[in-house]
């Protein structure tokens, strides 16, 4: 991103200074002396940021907000503004300006603002990417990725949709089985007919039978009526078998007579039902395992096992991270009304992060923020403490420091900096007060780092 800066302040010195030590710093600094100076150029050059004077010849610098507000809304505004001209830089704020800075600039306070700015900027167009990213593979599948682990996944469905084969899906708990299933389905010829979801862990054992295969009236005490079963419901489409390890060695029998014959009968008959059902089941577990201890049948598990999708875990497939959390943001967005935007370094912690609880953990941790949010900055401090946790690079390794070729000294030395606030910032559940004691610096210090390195709500 080419760092472009529109300079507009009638003092040609203060300019000229300024724009030569921030172009030392590798900024493209372009100058004006007036607000329609300032207006045209605008209008000929791509600026991401104005630094912007209250006090002009023509206008001020409040005259010049609202027309760069509707010529350029996405150039991000900076008021410089004299010591007792703060009340109207507060009423730029108000009319959409990003910061303002009083005079006599500060050169280090500028780049710093200046970076905030940038941040902001090159934030959004990461964010606005991703959901373009999302909107344009929503059009081929609901299974957002770019790992080559999920890539090989999606091949998979989309080989094994239209046949009429058993699929076993094989992973984590919350890497998303039960979506790969239903995509399968929704794929597949039968994608205009039922599909049903039976959880195998969730249903207590000794009702599981008349779950899937129904019962006849009389069958057992309180039957005063005959029941169809979950198979009998799934005829014609697709019966999904979620947590097919916990099905008790007692059922599987009755279950491989289904995948082998394509029937079964009622608890309490002998009538025997045809039945044309497609079989996917999920497990994670390792049944091959089971087999071995004699936990699981070995026939069942090959009449089960005719193609097997695995699921990579969300730690072995982190480059769809961001994807995800654009996916999750863009559902929240349509279901709360309001417009969020991911702080780059809470990007960074999230893909650390190791998401033990998955896909599933990752969406729930982004509704949570967003429900709790107060603007559209989603912060660090937003997300659980364990995020925070893992967000240092240097947690796991006892603050050994290593050096990286592609980090300067002050931005690794920034990196520690930052791991020991957020550290202090944990161990003080987020009180400012305690987590300057811990530093050893006043909380006014803490203020600033805490702004400076956006760590701030």
């Amino acid at each position: 991103m080419k760092k472009t800066i529109l300079m507009v302040d009638d003092e040609i010195k203060l300019r000229k200074i300024l724009a030569l030590e921030l172009e030392e710093e590798g900024y493209h600094v372009l100058q004006a002396g007036t607000g329609e100076e300032a207006l045209c150029m605008l209008e000929r050059e791509k600026v991401k940021v104005l630094l912007l004077d209250l006090m002009l010849p023509d206008m001020t610098g409040l005259d010049v907000l609202p027309k760069v507000t509707s010529l350029c809304p996405d150039v991000k505004t900076i008021i410089l503004t004299a010591y007792g001209n703060v009340e109207s830089a507060v009423t730029a704020m108000k009319l959409g300006a990003f910061d303002y800075i009083c005079k006599p600039v500060k050169f280090e306070e500028l780049k710093l603002f200046l970076e905030r700015a940038f941040n902001w900027i090159q934030m959004k167009e990461e964010n606005e990417k991703l959901r373009a990213m999302v909107k344009s593979r929503e059009k081929d599948t609901i299974l957002i990725s770019r790992s080559p682990a999920m890539e090989r996944v999606n091949y998979m469905v989309e080989k094994v949709a239209d046949s009429d084969i058993n699929v076993l899906i094989e992973g984590e708990s919350g890497t998303g089985k039960s979506l790969i299933a239903g995509e399968i389905h929704g794929k597949s010829r039968r994608k205009d007919k039922p599909f049903v979801t039976v959880n195998c862990a969730a249903i207590p054992e000794h009702l599981l039978e008349s779950e899937l295969f129904g019962y006849v009236r009389g069958a057992f005490t309180g039957a005063t009526e005959s029941r169809q079963g979950k198979f009998a419901a799934a005829d014609g489409g697709t019966i999904f078998l979620d947590e097919i390890g916990e099905l008790p060695l007692s059922l599987q029998a009755k279950l491989l007579q289904v995948t082998q014959e394509k029937s079964f009968t009622q608890l309490g008959s002998n009538r025997v039902h045809k039945v044309d059902v497609r079989i996917i089941a999920a497990t994670n577990r390792d049944l091959s395992k089971m087999v071995e201890e004699g936990l699981f049948r070995e026939d069942l598990y090959y009449r089960l096992n005719i193609v097997t999708i695995k699921v990579p875990p969300l730690r072995k497939r982190k480059e769809d991270i961001p994807l995800l959390v654009a996916q999750f943001l863009s559902e929240q967005e349509k279901k709360l009304g309001r417009s969020f935007h991911i702080e780059s370094n809470v990007m960074e912690a999230l893909m650390e992060y190791h998401w033990p609880g998955n896909i599933r953990e990752l969406k729930n941790a982004i509704e949570r923020v967003t429900v709790l949010s107060r603007g559209e900055r989603i912060l660090l401090q937003d997300f659980p403490v364990e995020v925070w946790q893992q967000k240092s690079l240097y947690r796991d390794k006892g603050l050994t420091l290593r050096l990286s070729p592609k980090k300067s000294l002050p931005e690794q030395v920034e990196d520690v900096e930052k791991h020991l606030i957020v550290e202090a910032l944990n161990k003080s559940n987020g009180n400012y007060a305690r987590a300057a004691n811990l530093l050893k610096i006043s909380r006014q210090s803490l203020m600033y780092k805490l702004q400076k390195y956006n760590l701030r709500s």
